[in-house]
């Protein structure tokens, strides 16, 4: 059978079976998988992931980080997390021996469903108007789903893979962790090539950001001024930080050029804004307490402390125009590891191959021309591009709303990643048909 008539017959397959492909990311949805640092709740969803592969045919492995040797010591290694029953998985399909191997690695953990109201329950899984929603459908469950069913569709249509396919879900990915990435590489498990199945918008991203985030504290002096005394406002001096925060944002995007394949600049943004008591509805007095969490982003090359130092620097030569923040200067710290920026390595045997031939399989199955881009998140790529010998490219589902609430994945989008993972196990690992 040609090439060009196997596509077709993958097509079909997906679009005769698309309840089917959906039922399986609704599944994944609906079992939580929350992190909160420093511990997650993977467990459950990991147990069913597993048993996902298993039916797949794979020869899965389940382990607790605190078996992998060396983990705890690695210079990349983040101290401070509980791994306590949060195993890792990975499902191995064995090819004929002949041919290159790929792996899908994803995490199995979300951030949590939040306060925000939702249009639908945040772990239904709820199919609508053509999106599937649900905390982690975009991020990242629908790409992990459609690594499964692209295995198999090609089982089903008896077609044989040369190479190895592994698929592997991670816990800890979410808040700085990426301790579970690095426990896989540590683990044993690489790959000719690697697709990380983060919410790249159908797009294939070679690059990705990095980022960490930080908490500015404020200690003032509280109170009610009845017999003079001198208050210092915490929250005066808050307010002023995320002002001149704001400033150092607009002036880092001038300052700062664009790096190809980037389409945009690396963004600071303000995340969470606290002053005094947060349980009185009716405060009593002046705050003397106030914390401003913010997240920097970075090329990639920069380095945490650089990242960090431009904005210290920044603020410490504005101090003067601004009365209360300097009064009463904050002490930073920081909340997560820094998530280093990084690229596919290219110098990888057939790494600039697999890309180009990514990048032509997704203009023909979404119509629309593919180009190497560079992501504009930070992730847990690091762990492949900086501490393994696996080149990954980033690769993922079309939606919306990550972390936030009504996340979703776009139901055409995914069954177009079905195609792509599909075919691109054929063409990379090579294929021999059975009867």
């Amino acid at each position: 059978m040609n090439r060009q008539h196997l596509s077709q017959r993958i097509y079909d397959w997906i679009h005769v079976h698309e309840q089917e492909a959906i039922r399986v990311v609704q599944q994944l949805i609906q079992i939580e998988s929350e992190n909160h640092p420093p511990r997650g709740n993977e467990k459950a969803y990991q147990l069913h992931f597993a048993d996902v592969l298993k039916l797949l045919g794979a020869e899965v492995q389940q382990y607790e980080l605190h078996s992998v040797s060396g983990l705890t010591q690695h210079p990349a290694y983040m101290s401070g997390r509980n791994y306590e029953d949060r195993p890792n998985v990975v499902g191995r399909f064995h090819g004929s021996g002949q041919g290159r191997s790929l792996l899908f690695s994803g995490h199995a953990d979300t951030v949590y469903a939040g306060t925000e109201k939702w249009t639908f329950p945040p772990y239904s899984g709820t199919l609508h108007d053509g999106k599937i929603y649900g905390r982690g459908s975009y991020d990242m469950k629908g790409g992990m789903a459609a690594a499964c069913v692209a295995v198999q569709c090609l089982s089903a249509l008896g077609v044989r893979l040369q190479g190895d396919v592994l698929i592997e879900s991670v816990v800890d990915e979410e808040h700085g962790g990426a301790n579970g990435t690095l426990a896989g590489r540590l683990f044993g498990t690489e790959a000719d090539l690697a697709i990380i199945p983060e919410p790249s918008n159908l797009e294939v991203a070679t690059h990705h950001l990095g980022g960490g985030i930080w908490r500015a504290e404020f200690k003032g002096k509280s109170g009610i001024g009845f017999a003079g005394e001198k208050l210092v406002s915490a929250l005066d001096a808050a307010v002023e930080f995320v002002q001149m925060f704001q400033q150092f944002q607009k002036d880092r995007e001038q300052r700062m050029a664009l790096m190809p394949p980037f389409a945009i600049k690396p963004g600071a943004v303000v995340m969470k804004l606290t002053a005094g008591d947060p349980s009185r509805e009716l405060p009593e007095k002046v705050p003397g307490d106030a914390a401003c969490t913010f997240w920097i982003e970075g090329y990639p090359g920069m380095k945490g402390d650089e990242v960090f130092q431009s904005f210290m620097e920044f603020m410490n030569q504005r101090l003067d125009q601004y009365d209360s923040l300097r009064n009463c200067p904050p002490e930073i710290v920081p909340l997560i590891r820094y998530l280093d920026g990084s690229g596919t390595n290219m110098n990888a045997k057939d790494a600039q191959a697999a890309v180009q031939h990514l990048c032509e399989l997704g203009s023909r199955i979404t119509g629309e021309k593919k180009t190497a881009v560079g992501a504009p998140f930070a992730c847990d790529g690091f762990m492949f591009n900086l501490h393994s010998s696996t080149p990954a490219v980033i690769l993922g589902p079309s939606g919306g709303n990550a972390h936030a609430a009504d996340e979703f994945i776009d139901v055409e989008g995914y069954k177009q990643l079905i195609q792509w993972y599909a075919e691109m196990m054929l063409d990379w690992c090579g294929y021999e048909e059975s009867n």
